[in-house]
């Protein structure tokens, strides 16, 4: 239910305050003080709606059994709403170092709170949304001073407001493709297999899932970057030379991944496996996953082209195609290879969203990705997995293919390259 509210509270307004909201920009200040009216308003309706409905939506939409629970996520979706934005505006203000500080105090206060609750009180679930609440009210009281700061200057504009919401509305829907893209999968796997056969998959997709984990990151600084510097006469150059060095480096993060998740599965703690043996199985699922995410990275870096040149409107067609490939496929693949299936499902719905983009931004905006050298490391980290699947899954197995195929990969690429990749990166980033 979060999940979904949240698309419904953004309505594609933070891809919108990213494209509008320029440092250097004189109506900066009008911008931000209309976008943040824009949300507070919208976001307060749409929480007044939700505590007025919360019984009608507890019994009829979510089947749940308190009422109080779609309260506690009212107030969740609220503030977190409300200082997400402002977290964008630190973002772009390239406060790197608030941002970390504000974010990790959230997540410690909300883990705490829900702790203490849980298993001092036993408050169980109305414990766990508690702490959230808690985390997300600490994050809004934190960024007081900037919201302030924020309304303060510049006046709201209906203008700039028809131009925010005209930008972001096709945001909207593409989160919400996007969101059936990732757990439909899920879904399909209970009514088809069963809940045991969702537990199985839902490890190996975690572990598969941390490439997800490092391209949200990576995106977090990717976006203002490119937003900043597209007007550049080399933008599509040094756009391509970044990804290429993204893109590369998560291709042998995946091979050294797979090299070691058999281990770690079976990692002895007390005399119990960290993994459970029942759960083993879904080992396969790690290296497709972590594939397809490989894939959506390529997506994320020819995401320029969508921004720059103004072509949002194509954002739901590329998500949405995703989506309903992923549908379409896992009600064929899951029913003849089950888990298999639904992760090479998966694998096939990100693969049309990378050639889908990959294809239209090369009439909006070339971004001059080396593809060759991309692909070539891809298959030789491809051959190494596959090799290692064959292979009896030992501590010593594992240690031989990661000296083979680093040895491999510094051989090709040189010491040097990759220094100089590095403080490419480096130097990038800081002169933006």
């Amino acid at each position: 239910f979060i999940a979904f509210a949240q698309i419904v509270y953004s309505y594609g307004q933070d891809s919108a305050f990213l494209q509008f909201y320029k440092q250097d920009s004189i109506d900066k200040d009008s911008i931000g003080r209309t976008s943040l009216l824009l949300l507070i308003t919208t976001s307060i309706i749409f929480s007044s709606v939700i505590i007025i409905f919360a019984d009608s939506i507890t019994n009829n939409i979510l089947n749940l059994e308190e009422s109080i629970w779609v309260i506690y996520c009212s107030g969740i979706l609220f503030f977190d709403a409300v200082s997400s934005r402002i977290m964008t505006l630190i973002r772009i203000q390239e406060h790197a170092l608030t941002y970390l500080i504000i974010s990790i105090l959230n997540v410690i206060a909300s883990l705490l709170t829900s702790y203490i609750l849980v298993i001092n009180y036993n408050f169980g679930i109305d414990g766990i949304l508690i702490g959230v609440l808690v985390g997300t009210i600490l994050r809004w009281v934190m960024l007081i001073p900037h919201q302030i700061e924020t309304l303060s200057k510049g006046t709201f504009s209906f203008i700039f407001a028809k131009k925010l919401l005209k930008f972001g509305f096709p945001f909207f829907p593409a989160a919400f493709f996007y969101l059936i893209l990732e757990m439909s999968d899920r879904y399909l796997l209970f009514w088809i297999l069963g809940p045991e056969a969702v537990g199985v998959y839902s490890i190996g997709y975690k572990l598969g899932s941390l490439a997800l984990f490092i391209i949200s990151a990576f995106n977090l600084g990717w976006q203002p970057f490119y937003i900043k510097i597209g007007k550049h006469k080399n933008a599509g150059a040094t756009f391509g030379k970044i990804g290429t060095i993204f893109l590369r480096s998560l291709i042998s993060l995946w091979g050294l991944i797979i090299f070691w998740t058999p281990s770690f599965m079976r990692i002895n703690v007390g005399g119990n496996n960290l993994i459970g043996e029942e759960f083993w199985a879904s080992e396969q699922i790690v290296s497709i996953i972590f594939l397809s995410y490989l894939f959506y990275a390529g997506y994320i870096i020819l995401m320029p082209s969508i921004y720059l040149i103004e072509k949002q409107n194509w954002s739901p067609i590329f998500r949405g195609t995703g989506a309903i490939i992923n549908i379409c496929l896992n009600l064929l693949f899951i029913k003849y290879w089950g888990l298999l299936g639904a992760a090479l499902a998966t694998l096939a719905a990100y693969i049309a969203m990378f050639t889908f983009i990959f294809y239209k931004s090369n009439q909006w905006l070339k971004i001059l990705c080396n593809w060759k050298s991309i692909g070539v490391h891809l298959t030789t980290t491809a051959a190494f997995i596959s090799i290692f699947g064959m292979t009896e899954k030992t501590f010593l197995i594992s240690i031989g293919f990661t000296f083979s195929y680093l040895g491999l990969l510094l051989l090709l690429q040189g010491k040097t390259k990759l220094l100089s990749d590095f403080k490419y990166l480096k130097s990038s980033f800081s002169d933006a």
